[in-house]
């Protein structure tokens, strides 16, 4: 059984400085998790604590059954995966995927022998004989997937495996390594600070912020409901709009528009109390025309070509920004007046202190 579970976990540097502070998380057995967060917000730590390469200031970790907390790194039954592959460049690629069988002391034959099926396996067949500076970014990475696999571990721990390739490739990359994690049902975790990659190949996410778990759910569940303006400023290609709003008597007022509150959010227990609110837009549920009562008035003031999509950004009346992501060929040009509509049921209300106010767990709405 390959689950993880922390718990209590608190790590702090000298100096006084806390990267993880009491930690509690379950990562399901055959579960591909995604931790996301900004530089410094403790994911690596996280990984690499797991993998008993950072010593827990406290707090338990368990792989399985087992309490690996005070166990040594090659003793956890995990495999590792650098951000710059760490392969052996005087060895050859065989070499560096049979290394942790090495180690294991396993007899030469059975060592190159398992190196060859997995390396197979991984279309590096062929390239068995070759150095790491003789390939190509992509293949090194392979290798480096290769070397985590020849162990057959209870977990795969990733640490921005993708970060070193080029754009093209990491689409391609990040494909592959998806289908293969599927493939194998090893529990995976997977350190990135790249929303994109984070919501495509993830089951779950973890979205870390100062040592401390922001928010945990399913892709679909941090896009659509983001459980505070940290996290919705976070995630998405283009971040959320945020207008500040007041809520008067049931109605909403922003940018001189009214907009009712019926119309704009559910709630889930009594109305809340009148006072300032957040409104979260996302740029893809922002129409350009008139439609419903949430039309804002506004003036395109850039226009940015993203291939089969655009994205404007206009200001209103009251000097706001707000965003909406249009399809190639529809789009305004620089200085025309428009009407944007935000889709009523995709918007979301934060409180003064960010928080959301509209449930956490309801499901998404259907697109409109």
């Amino acid at each position: 059984m390959g689950e993880i579970r922390i718990e209590g976990l608190t790590k702090v540097y000298s100096g006084n400085v806390t990267a993880l502070d009491r930690l509690d998380l379950t990562i399901n057995d055959g579960e591909f998790f995604a931790l996301l967060g900004p530089s410094g917000c403790g994911k690596t730590t996280l990984l690499r604590t797991i993998a008993g390469l950072e010593v827990a200031t406290s707090g338990r970790i368990h792989i399985g059954e087992r309490d690996v907390t005070k166990m040594s790194p090659g003793d956890r039954d995990v495999a590792m995966v650098f951000q710059d592959y760490a392969l052996f460049p005087h060895m050859t690629v065989s070499d560096n995927i049979a290394y942790p069988l090495r180690i294991r002391k396993v007899d030469q034959a059975s060592r190159a022998q398992t190196a060859a099926r997995v390396g197979a396996g991984l279309g590096l067949n062929g390239l068995l004989e070759r150095r790491p500076g003789e390939l190509s970014g992509g293949q090194q990475q392979r290798v480096a997937l290769a070397r985590a696999m020849a162990c057959e571990p209870s977990a795969f721990l990733f640490d921005e495996p993708l970060s070193n390739l080029d754009a093209r490739l990491r689409l391609e990359a990040r494909t592959f390594l998806k289908g293969l994690q599927h493939q194998l049902g090893v529990t995976t975790v997977f350190v990135t600070h790249d929303q994109a990659e984070a919501l495509a190949m993830a089951d779950r996410i973890a979205v870390m912020e100062a040592g401390r778990l922001r928010q945990l759910g399913t892709p679909a569940e941090i896009f659509h409901r983001p459980i505070d303006t940290f996290v919705a400023n976070f995630i998405g290609s283009a971040p959320m709009t945020m207008l500040d709003a007041d809520l008067v008597r049931g109605r909403l007022y922003v940018a001189g528009t009214t907009i009712e509150q019926e119309v704009a959010v559910r709630w889930s227990g009594p109305d809340p109390s009148d006072g300032p609110v957040v409104l979260g837009i996302r740029p893809e549920y922002v129409r350009v025309g008139a439609f419903g009562p949430m039309t804002v008035q506004a003036t395109i003031r850039i226009v940015e070509n993203l291939g089969a999509t655009v994205l404007l950004t206009a200001e209103t009346a009251s000097g706001d920004r707000l965003q909406a992501l249009v399809p190639d060929g529809t789009q305004p040009a620089v200085g025309a007046q428009v009407e944007l509509s935000p889709v009523a049921e995709r918007v979301l209300l934060y409180d003064e202190e960010g928080h959301l106010m509209t449930p956490a767990t309801q499901a998404a709405p259907a697109p409109a």
